[in-house]
């Protein structure tokens, strides 16, 4: 997909990025790369994120936040997009990440900040 080389600072307003807590991860049934989400983004709810990480859940020991997939963790979503339907699941969100020179995907991490709390 094409991305323009400018856009206006309202296109990205449009996006509702929201930090959250990982509460739960579960593998999605004959997928290799799928994992199941349950996203807690406080006054904003709880969602279910389906996201293509499962390579980040074997390297727990790396440092540092982000670069690894945990209950517990804290990440960044967008969270208006419509649902989108994998696999027989639904997701309602999609979640920020880099990826490195090495093609590892980095997750951002939005630091003490509470479920809920806007970004951008």
């Amino acid at each position: 997909m094409d991305k323009p080389d400018n856009m206006s600072a309202m296109d990205f307003f449009r996006f509702n990025l929201r930090a959250g807590t990982v509460r739960t991860i579960e593998p999605v049934p004959k997928s290799k790369k799928l994992l199941k989400l349950e996203v807690d983004f406080g006054p904003s709810g709880t969602r279910t994120i389906l996201a293509g990480l499962a390579p980040l859940l074997e390297s727990p020991h790396d440092p540092g936040p982000g670069t690894y997939l945990v209950e517990g963790q804290r990440v960044v979503a967008v969270i208006n997009f419509e649902p989108r339907e994998m696999m027989g699941l639904e997701s309602r969100g999609m979640l920020l990440g880099a990826k490195d020179e090495t093609g590892k995907v980095h997750l951002v991490f939005p630091g003490k900040v509470p479920d809920g709390a806007e970004v951008g």
